[in-house]
């Protein structure tokens, strides 16, 4: 960039031709991903913690164990009243096994009655016995065949009452079940500890996070954005990603997603980005600051951004406005892309 001095010490140049970079600042921190806070489901005192920070775990694995008595008393009940019933309902449990017996005297006796009212049905038809024998006969049969009846009704209902009560004491244990697996919170997925807020003996509750877990291995970078800018902003652009803990060196990245929810307070939004050239060492919550690459070009015609006036005019005299176009623009220089070529000479406003 050449400078020149005329009479009246107006400070003056010729436009340049070199490389510009467009991007958009971004600030945020770095997150492992699937990045998430463990919350109990159930309350009570920790007694005992299974992992530490930095230890790597699996899918399923239990982080810790919570005292929760109330809930391992009604798991217990639960259990003693399923075998309970397990025992009841089976066609060899004592309920069903005495009603079976109590129905096969009732059969054998309607039988018995049976043959009987029939003989004597038969003799009375040849004018042999009496009409009381034959009443007599009829009645016992009649109240044999009803008692029957009855003891298959009863052997029936004992049966579906069971088979109820079974399956009512069968959700009663899985929810007892379900309730030790809440007294023993588990991993969702494999990954590393990265952090444990809770110590045995301190009581869990479910509105305080007892850990945080995240993956081992992938990481992304929230950034924040302002609302000015992020229409701009599009999935697979450039980021230069600079971190405080490598003296502010740059890494490589790319921009993956947008969140299109603005945040009201900071009136900013969520954009997230991967590592392209990625760190030797990174940890969750690392600060950054990022530039988001709109546009780069190597050979671009460029003037300082002090020298536009009104993002439309350049001072081409004293005292004489010129119309320009600008194209891609940094935080110290233009693209001026017609209005000017590089060898017009600019006053400085």
């Amino acid at each position: 960039m050449l400078f020149a001095a005329c009479g009246n010490d107006a400070e003056t140049i010729t436009p340049t031709v070199g490389p510009i970079t467009e991007s958009v600042y971004a600030s945020g921190v770095v997150k492992a991903e699937g990045q998430y806070q463990v919350f109990p489901t159930v309350n009570g005192t920790v007694v005992e913690l299974l992992v530490r920070e930095g230890d790597t775990v699996k899918a399923g694995q239990v982080l810790l164990r919570i005292d929760d008595r109330t809930s391992s008393l009604t798991s217990r009940t639960a259990d003693a009243q399923l075998r309970l019933l397990e025992r009841n309902a089976s066609e060899t449990g004592p309920v069903l096994a005495q009603l079976k017996e109590a129905l096969g005297q009732a059969r054998d006796k309607a039988e018995v009655d049976s043959v009987n009212y029939a003989r004597q049905v038969a003799l009375w038809s040849q004018q042999i016995g009496s009409k009381n024998e034959l009443d007599q006969r009829e009645l016992a049969y009649t109240t044999s065949k009803a008692a029957r009846n009855r003891a298959v009704q009863a052997l029936e209902e004992a049966r579906n009452r069971l088979r109820t009560e079974l399956d009512v004491a069968r959700n009663n244990s899985a929810m007892g079940s379900a309730s030790n697996d809440d007294r023993a919170p588990r991993s969702l997925m494999d990954g590393v500890v990265y952090d444990l807020m809770i110590e045995p003996g301190e009581l869990a509750t479910t509105q305080r996070a007892v850990a945080i877990v995240g993956s081992t291995e992938r990481f992304v970078v929230e950034l924040e954005v302002d609302e000015y800018d992020i229409t701009k902003v599009e999935p697979g652009q450039a980021v230069r990603i600079s971190l405080d803990s490598y003296n502010g060196y740059a890494f490589n990245g790319r921009v993956t997603r947008i969140v299109p929810n603005m945040d009201l307070r900071s009136r900013t939004f969520r954009v997230e980005a991967v590592f392209t050239e990625l760190p030797p060492r990174l940890f969750p919550n690392l600060t950054v600051e990022a530039s988001i690459v709109l546009e780069h070009k190597d050979s671009a015609l460029t003037i300082p951004a002090s020298y536009v006036l009104d993002d439309h005019y350049v001072l081409t005299g004293a005292a004489e406005r010129t119309v320009i176009s600008i194209g891609a623009r940094d935080l110290e220089k233009v693209e001026v892309t017609s209005g000017i070529d590089a060898n017009t000479t600019l006053y400085k406003p």
